[in-house]
C-alpha cells in the first residue's frame, strides 16, 4: 500500500458545496491510495471496508451516491485520525469533574454528562466497564455493533470466571468466602484511536443512575498509541493493579502500557475483599482505609500542622451501615495520614490532651445523608428512593453516633443523590482535598484498622475511587474549585446542618 501519511496530514480540502464530479474524483483518489478497498464481488456490488478494523461498513451501489460518499468521507476521516501526524486535541487532558445529567433539566455539558457524552460512540473501539448492577438492554445501544466490551460486575448466581458472548466479555471476579459478595467498583476505560478516556463514577450501568439520581464523574483523557510504549508512572501501575485485582483479562490490562498516564494528578484508592487477598500488613496499605492514609501522608507534607490536625471531613454516601464513635475516630486518623494509635502528636501540637482531641474530632467529621422527608418527596418516586440504603437496625443501635448525621441540600431540588464523596478542609484555610468514586461511608467499603495496627480488618467490597488534591473553597460564592474551575457538586457545599431531634434518615 502506498504511504498515505503525508497526504493525510494535509486535511480534507473538499467543501460542502463540491460537485458530484469532484467528490467522485476524491473517491477515486482514496481508492488509488489504498484508503478504500473495492473487493471483487460476484454480484458486482461494491463494499466499502475500513482497514482500521477490516470490518464491513456498509454495502454501496456501483456508482456512489451522496449518502455513499458520506460513508466514504467518514471512513477516510477515521483513518486520518489514526495515522495523522497531528492527533486531535484531547477534550480533558488534565482531568475534569462532572455530574450525571438529570432528566428534564437544562443540558449543560460544562457541568453534566449523559452516558452517551462519556462514551463517544462514533470513534470508540473497545471499552472496559465495571458495575454493581447492570441493565444490558439499556447499555448496549450506547455502543456500536462492532465495539468490543469487557464488563466486570457483581455475581448473579454464576461462578467466578470469564464468560464470552459474541463481542461482550463478562467477568465475575473472585471473592473468596463472602456471605454478601459485592463488586461495587464503577471505573470505566474507553479506547479510541489516539486516546483512552478514564471515567471514575458513582453511577451503575442502569438508567436510573444516569437519569434521575445525581451522581459524580471524574473524567480524564490520556494519549494512547497501540503500537508504542510509555514510561510507567505510579498512576498507571495502580490502575493496572486494580484491574488485575478484579480479574480483568491480561490482554486488556496490557493495553495500559500503551497509554501515557503522565498527566494524572489524582490518586487512586481501591478496596479488595479481604478473603480474596488474605490481606497481611505489607500489602494492606494498598487498599481501603489504609490506602487512604498512605495518600494523605503525601498530601500533608505541604500543609501546616495546626491546620492539618484541624481538618474537617464531610462524608456523603447513598448507603450507610453500622458506625460507632471509635470507627469515626479511626477513619479521621487515616484521613490525616496516620494508622497508628494516637495522632502523631496531634494533641500536643494543638495543646490538648488525647481525650480532649478525641472529643474535638467529633465536631470535625460530618456524615451527610438524606432525611426520610427528602426521600419521600423526591420528584421521581419510589425507584430512585430504593437506591438510598440505611437499615433501621444500624440507626437504632445504642452506639450509633447520631451526633454526626447532617442534612444535605441537593443542588437540583427534589432529586436524590447517589454520589459517594468526601470533602476535606484544612482548618480555617481555603484549601483541602476531595474523594470521588464508589466507596460509600461504610466499613464494608473502607475496612478498618485493628487496635494492634498489624492488619487491615475485614473489607467486603471491590471499590474504586480517586483523591483529588489541592481543591479550593471559595467564599462568599459558596463554591469549590479545582484547577481554576468550579467543581459541580450534587449538594450545597458544607458546612451542613445537623439533624434535629424530629429528623429521621431515609430508612429501609
Amino acid at each position: 500500500m502506498p504511504d498515505t501519511q503525508s497526504s493525510n496530514c494535509k486535511g480534507n480540502e473538499s467543501g460542502t458545496d463540491s460537485s458530484i464530479e469532484q467528490q467522485l474524483h476524491e473517491f477515486d483518489d482514496l481508492v488509488e491510495q489504498g484508503v478504500i478497498v473495492i473487493p471483487d464481488s460476484p454480484d458486482n456490488s461494491t463494499k466499502v471496508l475500513d482497514l482500521i478494523d477490516t470490518e464491513q461498513i456498509e454495502e454501496l451501489p456501483t456508482k456512489p451516491t451522496d449518502g455513499a460518499l458520506d460513508i466514504v468521507r467518514e471512513t477516510a476521516d477515521r483513518r486520518k485520525r489514526k495515522h495523522s501526524c497531528s492527533p486531535e486535541p484531547l477534550e480533558f487532558p488534565n482531568g475534569t469533574i462532572k455530574l450525571t445529567h438529570i432528566l428534564n433539566e437544562r443540558r449543560d455539558t460544562t457541568r453534566s454528562f449523559t452516558f452517551s457524552d462519556v462514551v463517544q460512540k462514533a470513534t470508540l473501539r473497545k471499552a472496559l466497564l465495571t458495575t454493581f448492577v447492570l441493565d444490558m438492554d439499556w447499555l448496549l445501544p450506547h455502543f456500536g455493533e462492532s465495539t468490543k466490551l469487557v464488563i466486570v460486575k457483581s455475581p448473579n448466581g454464576e461462578q467466578p470466571g470469564v464468560y464470552q458472548s459474541s463481542r461482550v466479555t463478562i467477568v465475575s471476579p473472585i471473592f473468596g468466602t463472602l456471605n454478601y459478595p459485592v463488586m461495587h467498583s464503577k471505573v470505566m476505560l474507553f479506547f479510541h484511536d489516539t486516546y483512552v478516556r478514564l471515567a471514575v463514577s458513582s453511577a451503575n450501568l442502569i438508567p436510573v443512575d444516569w437519569t434521575v439520581l445525581a451522581n459524580n464523574l471524574y473524567v480524564h483523557d490520556f494519549p494512547y498509541n497501540p503500537n508504542g510504549k510509555f514510561h510507567e508512572v505510579e498512576f498507571g501501575k495502580m490502575l493496572a493493579q486494580s484491574l488485575c485485582d478484579m480479574d480483568v483479562p491480561k490482554q486488556v490490562v496490557d493495553e495500559l502500557k500503551s497509554v501515557d498516564f503522565s498527566t494524572a494528578r489524582v490518586h487512586i484508592v481501591t478496596s479488595v475483599p479481604t478473603p480474596r487477598l488474605k490481606i497481611k500488613r505489607p500489602c494492606a496499605q494498598a487498599y481501603g482505609i489504609e490506602r487512604l492514609a498512605v495518600v494523605m501522608k503525601r498530601l500533608r507534607e505541604n500543609v501546616a500542622k495546626p491546620d492539618w490536625y484541624n481538618t474537617s471531613l464531610f462524608c456523603y454516601g447513598s448507603s450507610l451501615g453500622a458506625l460507632n464513635p471509635q470507627y469515626l475516630y479511626m477513619f479521621y486518623r487515616c484521613a490525616l495520614g496516620s494508622t497508628a494509635n494516637g495522632m502523631d502528636n496531634a494533641s500536643e501540637c494543638l495543646n490538648m490532651t488525647e481525650a480532649e482531641y478525641k472529643k474535638a474530632v467529633q465536631k470535625r467529621i460530618a456524615v451527610g445523608f438524606h432525611t426520610q422527608e427528602q426521600a419521600l418527596s423526591n420528584k421521581f418516586g419510589e425507584i430512585p428512593r430504593a437506591s438510598i440504603k440505611f437499615t433501621s437496625d444500624a440507626y437504632c443501635s445504642k452506639t450509633y453516633p447520631k451526633y454526626a448525621l447532617h442534612k444535605i441540600k441537593p443542588k437540583v431540588p427534589d432529586v436524590l443523590i447517589h454520589s459517594k464523596a468526601i470533602l476535606a478542609r484544612y482548618g480555617k484555610e481555603s484549601k483541602g482535598w476531595m474523594y470521588l468514586g464508589s466507596h460509600n461511608f461504610t466499613r464494608g467499603a473502607w475496612g478498618s484498622v485493628r487496635g494492634d495496627n498489624t492488619v487491615c480488618s475485614y473489607v467486603n467490597n471491590y471499590e474504586f475511587g480517586v483523591v483529588i488534591p489541592n481543591i479550593s473553597y471559595n467564599e462568599p460564592m459558596n463554591t469549590v474549585s479545582w484547577d481554576n474551575g468550579e467543581i459541580p457538586l450534587p449538594f450545597e457545599i458544607p458546612p451542613w446542618v445537623k439533624y434535629e431531634e424530629s429528623d429521621l434518615p431515609c430508612l429501609n
